[in-house]
């Protein structure tokens, strides 16, 4: 199935997930609470730059963190390809190496973005920017969703040369270890390059409208304008979709490889190899039917 240093980002991943959730629902909850408490007091309703700081910086890192993920997907599954043998020996330490640059890079970013912001006047609802951070904020937000589609282009261009270099193993190897070995790396990044590429049409999709809206900013009503910031946010359909990628390609994978260890084991009358893929096929059905007792 996944590597040990993938499953670690992959927790990861989830994790912050259900982090930036519950942050995001704690705003929307207050936002709502306010509407309804001051309802007969427009004025009254919105919220103060100051006291939306800590909420502010704790929403946006998780969804920077989120977005850095890929990234750290991306690299993980090329070394796992082209620097197996010495990645197989360090795969926590880089897991590790990833998950503290996904820490400190949305620090750096929101370092930059809030740098010259000013807690003093009001915002509708916490996940807004502060006053003169918004250019920096759709700075970011547009170079984002560069990235993220970059990165997805290169992951679908990465699962090719996979599918490619592993038909061509079927054809010119007899080893049933490398074929094996292949075949693993082609289902690990065709899992990899679907949780990417969602994580970039949910991301880039209904990050765009934010920053179209802020190009276009006049002749858009003010009351649609701060609506859009605050609720087109295509992380929470990013986050709802990975844990279900994730259990649908983990079920996929282990079919697919039990039926392909069962292949390779027809293919082939040598007793080591029978050996070791016995082993390989038993330690898969252990890992999708743990004992219980």
């Amino acid at each position: 199935m996944f590597g040990m240093s993938t499953k670690i980002l992959l927790q990861s991943s989830i994790i912050h997930g259900v982090v930036h959730q519950a942050i995001a629902a704690s705003i929307r909850f207050q936002a709502l609470y306010r509407a309804i408490r001051y309802f007969h007091d427009p004025c009254s309703i919105q919220f103060t730059s100051s006291s939306c700081v800590l909420e502010g910086i704790f929403y946006y890192h998780t969804n920077l963190f989120c977005s850095v993920v890929c990234l750290s997907l991306f690299l993980d599954c090329l070394a796992s390809t082209y620097i197996n043998k010495f990645y197989k020996s360090v795969p926590k330490k880089a897991a590790y190496t990833y998950i503290v640059l996904q820490i400190l890079i949305p620090f750096l970013v929101l370092d930059w973005v809030f740098s010259d912001a000013t807690y003093t006047g009001y915002v509708p609802i916490c996940n807004y920017p502060p006053k003169n951070s918004g250019d920096n904020f759709f700075y970011v937000n547009t170079t984002r969703i560069y990235i993220l589609w970059i990165i997805a282009v290169a992951s679908i261009v990465h699962f090719y040369m996979s599918f490619k270099h592993e038909k061509r193993i079927v054809h010119e190897k007899c080893d049933t270890n490398t074929r094996f070995n292949a075949f693993e790396n082609l289902l690990s990044a065709r899992a990899v390059c679907l949780i990417i590429c969602i994580q970039a049409i949910c991301l880039g999709g209904t990050s765009a409208i934010p920053s179209i809206f802020n190009i276009y900013r006049g002749p858009i009503p003010v009351a649609w304008f701060h609506g859009t910031i605050a609720f087109a946010t295509g992380l929470t359909f990013a986050n709802f979709f990975v844990p279900i990628i994730i259990t649908f390609e983990t079920n996929r994978i282990i079919k697919r490889r039990r039926s392909r260890i069962q292949a390779l084991f027809r293919q082939t009358n040598a007793f080591d190899y029978h050996h070791d893929l016995k082993n390989r096929m038993e330690s898969s059905y252990k890992k999708t039917y743990p004992k219980t007792t």
